[in-house]
């Protein structure tokens, strides 16, 4: 009797630290809360940053440095390969306890599950809605990990930066001239942020308006060519940057540039380098620096 009270109560006890996770590809069971995390996405990296999670390993961290930048990586952190072909060979030395992907990454989901569980979410897809996507994300990785408290705290302070960013600018602008974001490939084509973007998830949350309404891809931009800039001269229009000097030097000389009305009435800022496919955490910067741009 004794020996079945104590098998009863240690399955009580598995079963209470069993953890139970939907993802976008089924269900994942863990005995207990994994430790050793590799993330293959960087808005899954700032995800996993944002709940007070190290990850272990981080696909291209050098890439994560210069473009995403915050939450900052510990110096620690090991540097799995790219984001497209991650080094199997240390991934399955380092022995992580989970793996998170992007379904962008889900061709090679058999390979990586044979080292670990495999979790895949999607911040960036053809449902074109990124932060509500990055907070179901939060929300479920929070539970993962036994941070639910901070993840909701994540959301929370996300919607409160943004809006109160969209009040400020309000109350300080007299114009109600919409934005449009862009980002330049070469001299003559454009990448054209709105739907489905991390742009125009964080400005609408802002309160704010988009000039740019033609057909996006997955990640929420439009190719064009310069010359569709003509037809939107009526806006502020946000450069993703940082331009090189060449870059700067080509629109400073360009006949075409300095005819536009937004560049006569000193409607143009450059951001600086923002990852524009990031999460909740990416949007607080994207907010803070559309502010700042447009209130200094």
């Amino acid at each position: 009797m004794k020996f079945i009270t104590l098998l009863f109560a240690a399955l009580i006890a598995f079963n209470a630290s069993a953890i139970e996770i939907e993802h976008e590809m089924g269900t994942a069971h863990f005995d207990a809360t994994p430790s050793k995390v590799v993330t293959l996405d960087w808005a899954l990296t700032e995800t996993v940053l944002s709940l007070g999670i190290e990850p272990y390993g981080v696909a291209d961290v050098p890439g994560y440095d210069t473009w995403v930048s915050q939450p900052k990586l510990s110096p620690g952190t090991i540097d799995v390969g790219s984001r497209r072909e991650p080094n199997l060979e240390l991934l399955t030395d380092i022995k992580p306890d989970v793996i998170l992907i992007s379904q962008h990454m889900a061709p090679a989901i058999e390979q990586l599950q044979k080292i670990a569980p495999v979790l895949v979410f999607t911040v960036y897809s053809d449902k074109k809605a990124p932060l509500e996507s990055a907070e179901h994300i939060t929300t479920q990785l929070g539970a993962l990990f036994g941070k639910q408290q901070q993840a909701k705290n994540v959301i929370e302070a996300t919607h409160k930066r943004l809006a109160d960013n969209g009040d400020a600018i309000r109350k300080q602008m007299d114009e109600d001239k919409p934005l449009m974001f862009i980002r330049f490939i070469n001299d003559k084509t454009l990448r054209i942020h709105s739907d489905g973007s991390l742009a125009q998830s964080t400005i609408a949350l802002m309160g704010l308006e988009n000039s740019w309404h033609e057909q996006t891809n997955q990640w929420g931009f439009t190719t064009a060519g310069i010359e569709k800039l003509a037809e939107h001269q009526k806006t502020n229009l946000m450069i993703f940057g940082p331009l090189n000097d060449t870059e700067r030097q080509q629109l400073i000389s360009s006949p075409l540039w300095q005819a536009m009305e937004f560049t006569r009435t000193d409607s143009v800022y450059e951001l600086p380098a923002i990852w524009t496919f990031g999460g909740l955490l990416s949007a607080q910067r994207f907010s803070d620096h559309i502010t700042r741009q447009l209130l200094n």
